[in-house]
Parts: structure tokens; C-alpha cells; sequence
């Protein structure tokens, strides 16, 4: 009996792992962070091989294995098993097992997924920078509030957003701000989001009312109750303070709840560079660098920033600007009206040299006709 109990239990079927499918990611957040991805995959250097890999369920939990794109493994990864190096943000480095067969990684792969929080719906940029190593960059799809919806006739996040900093300009892989978990929505309990801080973020505990603020040293930076202080370098927080000190508000204080907090360190980041170019450009600047910043600008403003008085500041500017070479041009029309008539009046008088030369000679020949005419025989 003993024998058959062994038996039973050696046959008995192992239960099946499940994979935990993630309710609360939705198609249109998983697209919008595959979109995100693609812009920083678009920023890259070309020359270094990469490719945009979307979380499944089966590459963050349970098996942990991650398959790779088969062309991209046909064209850069080794034909036989090796270990592959995968490079964070942060550049700590983790050890992976790069199988052939699977065109995949296994070994090595569970404790990257699991010591960075992925989870399903996350976009990764695997960059190739060196024999069997990668650079792997992190697009959530969840940032502090997931993906808002706004409304279907306001800007949708994600998508929407990326477009918007294409526009601006704004490189995302170059940023100060990595596209890193900010705060990672910690869904396999409760529900509630982890309140460990990270790269140096908070919870803001207030804010103050602007008017309360005496000096720099009260001044702090926050988006969607998250104190940013931390990823703006202090030149630009004190430029960034004495803007908002001038207008007596917080400038990005109408930003839409939920907006994007690494997208809002961009925009404050480029609100105060266009700021710094206003009070340093000259009269000979070109009016489509004013243009451009106003795009900009108005890009922001559309978004909720207040920065209306530079864009009011451009539009003055561009007026002068505007008189002036408006002055200027007809200035150089009637430059160039002289000059033709100068041109006509040197041409003028050239062929009255030439009528008179001609004339000056008639008349030497004269002079002997008239002599001879004169002294001719009667």
C-alpha cells in the first residue's frame, strides 16, 4: 500500500502555474506605452542595433521567459547559447542566459523582471551597445495614475502626449528624466500603489499657496502630488522659481491631473531654456526661431502651462521685429531703385562719351575742311 501511495504521488500531476493576467491594462495603455517606447527607440544612436519589446504576462510572471524578435536574433545575437548582459538605467548589470533555440532569454531574465517591477503592458528598449550586451530602457504603462482619459474630446495620455513632445521638441531618451516607475502601482495585493520613494521623488505632504512663499528655499516643484525636485538641476529651479516668482503662481499648477510627471519635468525644463533665449536674443534673430518658440509655447498652454506672458513677450518682440524689417525692406527697395537709376545715369553717360568722342573727332576733320575750304582759290 505504502509502494502504490509513492506511486500515486510521483504520477500525481503538478498543478499548473498561473499566469496573473493584469485587469487594469487595457489595450489603448499598452499601445500608448509601446508608442513611448518607440520615441525613445527613435532618439537612440542608429548605428547601434535596438528593437521595442511589449511585456506579456508570460515575461513578468510565471515562467519568466522572454522571447526575442527572431530577425533581430538572426542578424546580431550568437548562433550557439550565451550569456547576455543586460545594462539598466541605473547601470547595474544583470546576467542572462540567451537561448538559440527559444531565440529567448531564461536564466537571468526572472530576476531582471522581477528587480525592476515590470509588469505586463511595459514597453522595453533593448539597445545593443556591445558584444552581447544591452542597455535596456523601461517605458511603464502605468505611470502615478495609469493612463487618463481626459475625455474623447481633450488629450488622451499616452498617445496624445507623445505627440505633443515630438512637437516640442522635446527628446525623451536625452532628458535628465529617465522613463523609469516613478511610483509602481502595486496591483497584486490590495491594490494600492507602493509608498516607497524613488530616485528621489516624494509625496508632496501640501503644497504651499504661492503667495506664502518667501524665497526659494520654500519653493518645491509638484506634479500630480509628486515633489520633482529632484530630476530639474538647480540652475533651472531657481530660473524656473523666478519665472513663476514673476507671474506670483505656479506655472505648471493647471497641468491636468494624471498628466505624465517625466513629460511635465520636460516641458518646465523647456519652458525655462525658451525663457533664457527670449532675454538673450538680438534684432538679427530669425523670425522663424520665434515662430518655433511660440509653438512651443502654445503647445504648453494648451496642455494647462501658464506661460502666456512669454508668448505675449514673443508676439512683442515679433511686432518690432516685424516694423523693423518691414523699414528695413523698404529701405533696401529704394536702395535698389537708386542703384538701377545710377545704373541707367552710368550708362547714360557712357554713351554720351562715346556720342562726344565721336563729335571731337567730326570736328578736327572739320577743321581741316574749313582750312582748306578757307584758303581755297577764288
Amino acid at each position: 500500500m505504502e509502494i502504490q501511495q509513492q506511486v500515486l504521488q510521483i504520477k500525481a500531476p503538478k498543478p499548473k502555474r498561473r499566469v496573473k493576467i493584469d485587469e487594469n491594462c487595457d489595450p489603448e495603455s499598452k499601445s500608448a506605452a509601446i508608442l513611448r517606447a518607440s520615441k525613445v527607440q527613435a532618439s537612440l544612436p542608429p548605428e547601434l542595433p535596438s528593437f521595442v519589446k511589449p511585456m506579456s504576462p508570460s515575461h513578468v510572471s510565471a515562467s519568466f521567459c522572454l522571447g526575442l524578435p527572431k530577425k533581430f536574433c538572426d542578424a546580431h545575437m550568437p548562433k550557439q547559447d550565451e550569456t547576455i548582459v543586460l545594462v539598466d538605467e541605473d547601470g547595474q548589470e544583470f546576467h542572462t542566459k540567451f537561448l538559440v533555440e527559444k531565440t529567448g532569454l531564461s536564466s537571468g531574465w526572472r530576476r531582471f523582471s522581477i528587480g525592476h517591477k515590470l509588469r505586463e503592458g511595459d514597453a522595453l528598449v533593448f539597445q545593443l551597445i556591445d558584444r552581447w550586451k544591452f542597455k535596456v530602457y523601461i517605458v511603464r504603462v502605468h505611470g502615478l495614475n495609469a493612463i487618463v482619459t481626459v475625455s474623447r474630446n481633450q488629450i488622451e495620455f499616452g498617445l496624445r502626449n507623445s505627440e505633443i513632445a515630438e512637437d516640442m521638441d522635446i527628446d525623451l531618451h536625452q532628458q535628465s528624466v529617465q522613463d523609469k516607475a516613478l511610483v509602481v502601482l502595486d496591483q497584486s495585493g490590495d491594490g494600492y500603489a507602493d509608498s516607497d520613494v524613488l530616485d528621489g521623488l516624494r509625496f508632496a505632504q501640501s503644497v504651499l499657496d504661492f503667495k506664502d512663499i518667501q524665497n526659494i528655499d520654500d519653493f518645491n516643484i509638484v506634479v500630480d502630488d509628486l515633489v520633482v525636485d529632484s530630476e530639474i538641476p538647480k540652475h533651472f529651479r531657481i530660473k524656473y522659481y523666478e519665472l513663476c516668482h514673476s507671474q506670483k503662481s505656479y506655472l505648471h499648477e493647471n497641468l491636468l491631473k494624471g498628466f505624465n510627471v517625466k513629460l511635465a519635468v520636460g516641458i518646465i525644463l523647456e519652458t525655462v531654456t525658451i525663457a533664457d533665449a527670449i532675454k538673450a536674443c538680438k534684432v538679427d534673430i530669425a523670425r522663424d526661431d520665434l515662430a518655433t518658440w511660440d509653438k512651443t509655447l502654445k503647445a504648453f498652454e494648451d496642455l494647462g502651462m501658464r506661460v502666456g506672458f512669454l508668448r505675449a513677450r514673443l508676439c512683442k518682440l515679433a511686432g518690432l521685429l516685424f516694423e523693423l524689417n518691414e523699414l528695413l525692406e523698404a529701405k533696401k527697395k529704394k536702395q535698389v531703385k537708386a542703384e538701377e537709376e545710377m545704373r541707367r545715369v552710368r550708362e547714360l553717360i557712357k554713351n554720351l562719351d562715346v556720342e562726344i568722342e565721336s563729335l571731337e573727332l567730326k570736328g578736327k576733320n572739320l577743321e581741316l575742311a574749313f582750312c582748306k575750304e578757307a584758303n581755297a582759290p577764288w
